[in-house]
């Protein structure tokens, strides 16, 4: 059995000066530049953790004492609301713009 990943397409101007160098370290990998960005790309994204952001330490920070009826989920067991206010973060803290 083999599971195949979706190839997906990227397309980004660089300059002149960091594509030469690119080349450089895919002529020395032995590799096309398009696999040492994507080598580059995969090694960066893997430092992050998404549910470890700043704004997801701040979700947990603060506590709603009344919350908008809109965003009210439930009470906890101790009676304190509990709201979806994380799932729409950018929506209160923006108010959608």
């Amino acid at each position: 059995m083999s599971v195949q990943q979706a190839s997906r397409q990227l397309e980004i101007t660089i300059s002149e000066t960091l594509y030469q160098w690119l080349s450089r370290e895919a002529e020395r990998r032995a590799q096309n530049v398009s696999h040492v960005v994507q080598t580059m790309l995969e090694r960066y994204a893997q430092q992050f953790d998404l549910t470890r952001t700043r704004t997801w330490e701040l979700c947990g920070a603060f506590t709603v004492t009344e919350p908008e009826p809109e965003h009210f989920v439930d009470l906890d067991e101790t009676g304190t609301p509990i709201t979806n206010y994380a799932e729409h973060v950018d929506d209160v803290l923006y108010k959608g713009a």
